[in-house]
């Protein structure tokens, strides 16, 4: 077998997933990318003996193609640095080659079954079904890092996935699996038929069903209207607050004084009905603010007065870090014990990564985020894993303590006390979940989409610039507005087709306004969320135990 050759094409997959990847690679990549590790797994798998040693062959290849890729596509993560500055390459390492090794294993799975049932096409299917499974269980299991789900791929590209809001991000993966699954086929098929017309054909129809739907999404791109159920005034604020330098340096009353100095700068003023702030900004210094006693908290007294006294139709919506403390009856699973010198008691500590609203005669809203950052905001699969790690994977971001999450973050709708607006709040990493955010939007009806973050962490790299690209997939999946507030980032409007319509650049100072329409209608994928991987599974389970069955067959005919 020609193993130097097959190390090449499994380089050359990787390489090209990577070229493809936003934002400055091309998505045409895409559709070819596999086709490399494809012919390697399709050569393999014909050899006379199918062993233990043909799988682990397999798995080498493919590991080393999904390490390339994410290695390529995430470099920006080894910007991460720890509490005292020192860079935590871990932050990079661990979620690439574990990602790698977990698409590794999917596709050896695929082989396995493929060769088993004896039949291409169930096995072709089945790989479709099984990475479309094994993307749904990185929208929700401990581990989750969906970054890297295929239907990510076409963010920079809004014009080509317009029918996302039929079938959410999956269905991009869907495509880019069909396309390459449909031109490695017709390869293969020459190389046994040497047919060139049949293989003209076979790639004239794979090429065409890029450009088909390419064509049905532009179609819909042109002649779409938004759904102007009404418009509201929003302001966003990015106050540009270096994460490492600054956040834990400058103070509370000196953050107060450059949010107000930063809504006090347009002439519209009385005209807001929404200012957003992002994530984390509030309270300053290292500082976190009671949740027992928030209504009273001298930071939130003094924005709510001052709402009060100036503009009392207009609501602040801000990113906040909060803190509880429980007994050890009340104690929460993500809750930390501490002592506390003035009560001469242990009590346990739970720390949240909020967003806020503040104004109007009710009190505070609140919504703990609860898609949370693994390593970073919480442990995945903690006592399995911290006996072996320790507190390695909570060294960097800031805090080596878990964060607590709301209990039914659905419930947890803004709605502006005098004009009934659903808000739904989002912040920061829970903008790259699907259903997550539609979810919301359904059980609530909401109008329009708040996302606040602080893209900082990363420096001037990739990966600001692919979480501001990632949001604009739920404006299309939902047809939602989105007001998105960062910290250090990118800050701006995103319309119901996914566009940025206004913008603050990276590193600059700045309030944007705009009127956000409002749009109450509910779309296919907002209503049914991600059904194809409800599909998948179910495909996944029938061909499995199909496979099982047909196994047992061919071994007692035997």
């Amino acid at each position: 077998m020609h193993y130097k050759l097959f190390f090449f094409y499994s380089i050359l997959s990787g390489i090209l997933l990577g070229l493809g990847w936003p934002t400055n690679g091309n998505p045409l990549f895409l559709f070819i990318a596999f086709i490399p590790l494809l012919y390697i797994e399709e050569s393999l798998s014909n050899s006379f003996f199918y062993s233990k040693k043909i799988i682990f062959l397999i798995f080498i290849f493919s590991f080393l193609s999904f390490l390339i890729w994410n290695a390529i596509s995430t470099w920006w993560l080894s910007y991460a640095k720890r509490p005292n500055g020192d860079f935590a390459i871990e932050a990079y390492l661990i979620p690439v080659f574990c990602n790698a090794f977990f698409m590794s294993m999917v596709f050896i799975f695929f082989s396995w079954i493929k060769k088993s049932v004896d039949n291409k096409k169930i096995g072709y299917i089945f790989l479709i079904c099984i990475w479309i499974s094994f993307e749904k269980m990185h929208l929700e299991w401990e581990l989750s890092w969906p970054w890297l789900n295929l239907g990510n791929g076409f963010s920079n590209h809004i014009d080509w996935i317009q029918w996302y809001e039929y079938t959410g991000s999956l269905g991009g993966s869907i495509w880019i699996w069909s396309v390459n699954i449909g031109l490695m086929n017709s390869i293969i098929e020459y190389q046994t038929n040497n047919n060139q017309l049949k293989l003209y054909k076979k790639i004239f129809i794979n090429v065409g069903k890029i450009f088909l739907l390419i064509f049905i999404s532009n179609y819909i791109y042109l002649k779409y209207e938004e759904k102007n159920d009404g418009s509201v005034e929003v302001f966003i604020l990015q106050p540009n607050i270096d994460p490492y330098y600054q956040k834990y340096k400058i103070s509370t009353d000196k953050l107060i004084f450059r949010l107000k100095k930063l809504m006090d700068k347009k002439i519209s003023f009385k005209k807001k009905t929404f200012i957003i702030a992002p994530e984390t900004v509030l309270p300053g210094k290292g500082k976190k603010i009671s949740m027992e006693n928030i209504e009273k908290d001298r930071t939130i007294s003094i924005f709510r007065n001052y709402l009060s006294r100036f503009y009392p139709k207009t609501v602040f919506i801000t990113g906040v870090e909060l803190y509880a403390l429980y007994h050890k009856w009340n104690r929460s699973k993500t809750s930390t014990p501490i002592f506390l010198e003035y009560e001469n008691n242990i009590r346990w500590l739970d720390l949240f990564n909020s967003i806020i609203q503040i104004g109007g005669s009710e009190n505070t809203k609140i919504h703990h985020k609860s898609k949370l950052v693994p390593a970073v905001e919480t442990f995945p699969y903690k006592k399995i894993l911290c006996p072996i790690l320790g507190d390695i994977l909570l060294n960097f971001g800031g805090s080596i303590m878990e964060h607590g999450k709301s209990k039914d973050p659905f419930s947890d709708i803004f709605i502006h006390p005098n004009f009934g607006i659903k808000v739904v709040p989002i912040i920061c990493y829970e903008s790259i979940f699907g259903e997550y955010v539609s979810k919301f939007i359904k059980k609530n009806n909401a109008d329009f989409i708040v996302i606040i973050t602080n893209d900082g962490w990363w420096g001037r790299s990739q990966g600001y610039k692919q979480h501001l690209y990632y949001a604009r997939l739920r404006a299309i999946e939902n047809r939602k507005y989105i007001a998105r507030s960062s910290n250090t980032g990118v800050s701006c409007f995103i319309n119901e087709k996914g566009e940025i319509i206004s913008s603050i650049p990276y590193g600059k100072k700045g309030i944007l306004s705009d009127k956000v329409i409002i749009n109450r209608r509910m779309t296919f994928y907002t209503k049914n969320g991600d059904y194809l991987a409800k599909i998948s599974l179910l495909t996944v389970i029938i061909i499995f135990i199909y496979t099982t069955i047909f196994r047992f067959y061919i071994k007692n005919k035997i």
